[in-house]
Formats: C-alpha cells, structure tokens, sequence
C-alpha cells in the first residue's frame, strides 16, 4: 500500500461514523477502566477507543517486522504447535518467561519501533505522541488493549533476532511464544549457560527493564515428561497432546456452545486475546489433534457434534 496521510486512512476506514479531528483530540485518560484480576489489572478501553484501536491495528500495527522464524504467539496462522515443533528431536530443554512482560515495554520502545519499520501511514511523525497515547497508559503497554499482543511482538525484533543467531551458531533450537522462551539442545551441558545468554540479550537489545523469571525457570532432558506449551515431547521425539490440553479443548468446546461470554473472559484472562484470536488458539489446538489423534478427534465429534468440531477444523485450514 502507498504510503497516506493518517487522516486519509481514517476517513477511508470510518466514511463518517467518526471524524478524524474527534480521534485527534480524543483523552485517553476517559476511555479506559481498570479491572482487577488475581495480581493483574486488565484495561478494558471504551467502544471508541476500541474502534480506533481496530483502526491502529489494521494500518500500522499489523505492519509492523516480526521474526517469524521464532516468535509464534499472536500471530494469525501460528500455533503453539509450530512453537514446540523445533525441539522435537532434543533432549535437553530450558524453559523461562519474562517478568512483568507488558509492562517492561515502555513508550520509548514502542515509538522507536513504529519508526523502525515502514507502514501505510505517511505523516506518522506528527501524530506519533497522540498514538502513543492511545496505544499505552501510564507509558506502558497494558494487559487488555487488542493492539498490546502485536506491539509486543515487535518490540521483541531485535531480541529474537540476536538470540536466533547466537542459537543457530550453537545448535540450539529457540523459540518464543509471548514471554515463554524455549530453548534446546542435543544434551544438558550444551545449554548450561541458556539462561545467562538470553539475559544478555534482553540487555543488549531492550534493556535493564526485561528480566527472566527465576522462579519459572528450569531445565529438563529427555527421561522425564517434558512439556512445553502444553504439549509433550515423548522419548521418540513425537509430541503428545498433554492431557491439561485435550481438558481446555473440552472445556473451551463446551462455553463455546454453551457460554460465548464466558469463553470471551476466559481468553482474555489467560493471554490477553479477543474472541477472534482465542477461537483461532482453539481451532488450532483441535487441527494439531486431529493430526496427532484422529481417534481421539472422533471422541470430540461424538461429545460436541461433527457440526461444531469441523467447523474449527475449517477455520484452522483457511
């Protein structure tokens, strides 16, 4: 797409239902509230700061460099499968995520990257400040916000990008699906060092700000149930549906038919998705079951209904 001014785009996207001087000088402040959840707080934007979320994410966001090579989390078409697919044949695993994920991506990051990259969106200088105020709060990107799951992505450009490098000259397998890191070897002292290196790398690239979670931390090997994602790599090297999985598939299925509005706050509380991006997650997981278990899969047709189950299998295949 040719490059435009963001007030042409707007008007483009919205033909009147809103005007681009109200976008301009809307307070972000106003739009928002705050939802408590366990430890979390959750903000969910108002129906405007919604629909002009939708308008960010479709022509400038969406835009925006990934490494699809390593980064598999929010991302239309990737699954956990394609994130655990690349450690199949190890035998030893260190697994880690990253405290306070969202939260450590700030306005200074978020600016330079959506200057970083070219986007459809030709004068996004002189309104950088004002969509850095819609995009963020209190300078942070919050858990709730639809555009906050794709900003984080690239933000993560350069990490993903070094520590593929440093894995490839290595011979580790890396992978990242939103703050859970995966990396593996062919044997334990090969990765001893895993959890140094990727601290390096968040240094180098992000900053003091990203820190692993040491408590989340560990390093497993083959002789052992490995999980990863929710799935399980055998001693064969092939990867089993964990049986925590094949109960969220059931109990996702179920609110699905049952409790749409239940399901919604259920993928929004685990990993900040909209319905769209959860029913994806879902389908994705019945289209890897389906190839793994077809058995299994027919059991899933008998309890919900063919109906139901191959209408996930279609959308997984689209």
């Amino acid at each position: 797409m040719t490059p435009q001014p963001l007030r042409q785009l707007f008007d483009a996207m919205y033909h009147g239902k809103y005007r681009f001087d109200d976008f301009l000088a809307l307070d972000a402040r106003q739009h928002y509230s705050p939802v408590r959840w366990n430890s979390r707080t959750i903000y969910k934007p108002s129906k405007t700061l919604k629909d002009f979320h939708l308008f960010l994410n479709g022509f400038l966001l969406e835009h925006l460099t990934v490494d699809q090579s390593v980064s598999f989390a929010y991302r239309k078409g990737a699954t956990l499968l394609q994130a655990v697919e690349p450690h199949s044949r190890s035998r030893a695993f260190f697994q880690a995520d990253l405290v306070r994920f969202f939260d450590s991506i700030t306005s200074p990051l978020i600016q330079a990257v959506l200057l970083r990259d070219k986007t459809p969106v030709q004068d996004l200088p002189d309104h950088l400040e004002h969509v850095l105020s819609l995009l963020t709060i209190n300078a942070q990107l919050p858990i709730g916000y639809s555009t906050s799951p794709t900003i984080s992505n690239a933000c993560m450009l350069g990490f993903d990008k070094r520590l593929a490098a440093i894995s490839q000259s290595r011979g580790w397998a890396f992978t990242r699906y939103a703050d859970d890191l995966i990396i593996s070897a062919d044997h334990r002292d090969a990765i001893a060092d895993a959890g140094d290196v990727i601290e390096q790398c968040l240094l180098s690239e992000l900053g003091a700000g990203f820190r692993l979670n040491p408590s989340k931390s560990k390093m497993t090997t083959i002789g052992r149930k490995i999980k990863l994602l929710g799935m399980v790599i055998l001693p064969t090297g092939a990867i089993a549906i964990d049986k925590d999985v094949r109960n969220r598939i059931e109990s996702w299925i179920h609110f699905y038919i049952q409790d749409r509005a239940r399901l919604a706050k259920i993928f929004q509380e685990e990993r900040n998705e909209g319905m769209e991006e959860g029913l994806a997650r879902l389908s994705g997981l019945i289209s890897y079951a389906h190839s793994a278990d077809s058995a299994y899969v027919a059991k899933l047709r008998s309890k919900f209904g063919t109906t139901v189950v191959d209408s996930f299998l279609h959308r997984s295949a689209q």
